[in-house]
């Protein structure tokens, strides 16, 4: 059995871990794969179908964020503290499952309780990330020292991994003894471009997706998108009360059309959104030009600021243009700059062998 634990922060852990064990199911079709997070449980059942358990279970604490754009750290150290006093018995029953499950090997995008309850049970422990609590902790730890001893305690944890499958766009992942780079893990459209405009009634029309993931972006007014006529947005909401010129995008929507989040991205013309590993390797495999704005605090966005213009065409709007809808000069920009030529994107496929071998 593989086990994966994956980070209920954001959407993106979830869904490139998904990618992974997609390609471990097609190389070893009826190994059981039992999924612990608090990420959406349809995440991982869309990916690979059954045999497949899934146990909803906080898995760690991440950032806490007031919205997809902005870093709440002094609730980010209530949230720790209040999960590592529970952190040596949560690590006990986790140990004692992983036991009784019979799990071979455990996968980890990139909670700390994973790797401690992998060594506590004996079974070997691979890691999935770009980035660790540890350096990112550590980081926020300048202004809000309580945050030290998180860095810590993360760094702890992940000394204890056997390997650290290394994704692009990495920080600081020296915690971990023993590192190898991969390429890069991306997901699949399930439909063409056409297939998806023709479905959602898009015709000739500029496509202009704003995603935030699953933190979302609350208090943005769609209403600013209105004098904005030449695109066509479409706006991850429930909200009924929108312009003519913005399609809400609902889970409802999706299924009806039978389409995935990715899907969207292909579609669209341009992407707006925060540059996360998701989002853009998102882009960067449907060929989708993205305009980002500023994320907080975050150590990982310089990062993939820098390297991002290397597989994607980019452009910087700030926060508050983006909620003032002052969004046309940098669509009009990105459009006509040039793609760079695609990556190697393999990284799924990659980290299956790595898997399988120590499943044996």
């Amino acid at each position: 059995m593989l086990a994966v634990y994956v980070s209920g922060h954001g959407f993106g852990h979830a869904t490139r871990t998904a990618e992974v064990w997609r390609a471990v199911r097609v190389l070893e079709r009826d190994l059981f794969i039992a999924v612990v997070s608090s990420a959406p449980e349809r995440i991982s059942r869309a990916a690979v179908g059954e045999p497949l358990e899934y146990r909803a279970l906080q898995c760690d604490v991440g950032l806490a964020q007031k919205d997809a754009l902005s870093i709440d750290e002094e609730a980010t150290v209530e949230r720790w503290r209040a999960f590592e006093a529970g952190t040596r018995a949560r690590v006990g029953r986790e140990a004692d499952w992983l036991g009784r499950a019979r799990a071979r090997v455990v996968l980890a995008d990139i909670p700390p309780l994973a790797f401690e309850a992998a060594a506590a049970a004996g079974v070997p422990s691979v890691g999935l990330s770009n980035f660790s609590w540890d350096w990112i902790y550590a980081h926020n730890a300048r202004r809000v020292p309580a945050l030290t001893e998180a860095a810590a305690r993360a760094r702890e944890a992940y000394e204890k991994a056997d390997l650290l499958l290394e994704l692009p766009f990495a920080g600081d992942l020296s915690a971990f003894p023993r590192r190898e780079r991969i390429p890069m893990v991306a997901r699949r459209q399930r439909r063409d471009r056409a297939q998806t405009r023709h479905a959602l009634g898009l015709e000739r029309e500029t496509a202009v997706l704003l995603s935030f993931g699953g933190i979302g972006l609350p208090g943005f007014d769609p209403s600013v998108l209105k004098p904005l006529r030449q695109y066509r947005f479409l706006l991850e909401t429930e909200r009924h009360d929108l312009p003519p010129n913005v399609l809400a995008v609902t889970g409802r929507l999706l299924e009806e059309k039978e389409l995935v989040f990715l899907d969207l991205v292909g579609a669209a013309d341009v992407v707006v959104s925060k540059p996360g590993y998701g989002i853009v390797t998102d882009c960067i495999a449907a060929r989708t030009p993205l305009v980002y704005t500023d994320r907080g605090d975050f150590p990982e966005y310089p990062i993939m600021v820098a390297e991002m213009p290397r597989y994607l065409s980019t452009a910087y709007v700030s926060n508050e243009d983006l909620r003032m809808g002052r969004l046309d000069e940098a669509i009009r920009a990105v459009r006509s700059a040039p793609l760079p030529p695609p990556p190697d994107m393999s990284g799924a496929e990659v980290a299956a062998r790595r898997l399988l071998e120590r499943v044996g």
